[in-house]
């Protein structure tokens, strides 16, 4: 029961935020129909964003709590499916070059990471899950551009070409400096137990490695969500797996 009751609220508080928690860079959830909630004050307070998805989405704000911007996949908006990603900035537009990002408008494709070599731009990356489009791609966000609205500097930029499954996630290096992330290949109708990461520093996207650990993953649809502290990450899928993993946030290795 304490083991369920844990993973009940890591899953919970990652459904929204997607991985990136850093003094009030969490502040604000942007979601669904036009939805968020402003927790900057200590108190949920509900406020209003400018998309509307089912699927995937992720925000960030400054270090103060103040929104930046956030992404989510909006499908019905876009004339491909597979780029159906759209970034909005802190007025609720669309963020200048932020439309045709990829993204299918599954649920755990989005994850947002500052670039720790310049405190004003941002790594957005997504994933494809399903269909004839797969692979991790990343965008560069600048807020510099734009008059401090941002601006998209790089689309689309591939990583992999093979199919994702549904539960990219970030988590902070234990130098306070750097990210990790996450992310499974999705072999379906096969299966696997790997687990892909990437370490994001200074000097790039870099140390890309596999580990394989826990039970084989047989489905394309998942999701992943960190301790508060980074410690534990846990893995559901659709064929009723339940996983709970320690994080070594130093080296990136999972036990």
């Amino acid at each position: 029961m304490k083991l369920f009751k844990y993973l009940f609220l890591v899953i919970a508080f990652s459904i929204i935020a997607c991985g990136v928690e850093a003094q009030n860079r969490n502040s604000i959830w942007c979601f669904g129909d036009s939805a968020a909630i402003d927790f900057s004050s200590g108190i949920a307070t509900p406020i209003s964003s400018g998309m509307d998805g089912r699927g995937s989405c992720a925000s960030i704000a400054n270090e103060s709590g103040n929104l930046l911007f956030y992404a989510a996949t909006m499908p019905v908006y876009s004339s491909v499916l597979a780029y159906s990603t759209f970034v909005f900035d802190q007025n609720h537009n669309v963020m200048l070059n932020g439309d045709s990002i990829f993204g299918q408008a599954w649920y755990q494709e989005l994850v947002i990471v500052p670039n720790p070599a310049n405190d004003s731009t941002y790594y957005l990356f997504s994933i494809g899950v399903a269909g004839s489009n797969f692979g991790l791609m990343y965008s560069i966000i600048d807020m510099r551009m734009n008059g401090g609205f941002g601006a998209v500097t790089e689309k689309n930029v591939q990583l992999h070409s093979f199919a994702v499954v549904d539960c990219i996630n970030a988590v902070k290096h234990a130098n306070g400096r750097d990210w990790w992330l996450l992310f499974r290949k999705n072999d379906y109708p096969g299966a696997n137990n790997d687990w892909h990461s990437y370490l994001i520093s200074p000097s790039g996207i870099q140390n890309y490695s596999i580990q394989s650990i826990g039970v084989d993953n047989v489905t394309g649809g998942g999701h992943t969500a960190f301790s508060k502290d980074g410690s534990k990450i846990a893995f559901t899928n659709w064929a009723d797996v339940v996983e709970l993993y320690n994080f070594d946030r130093c080296t990136g290795l999972l036990s």
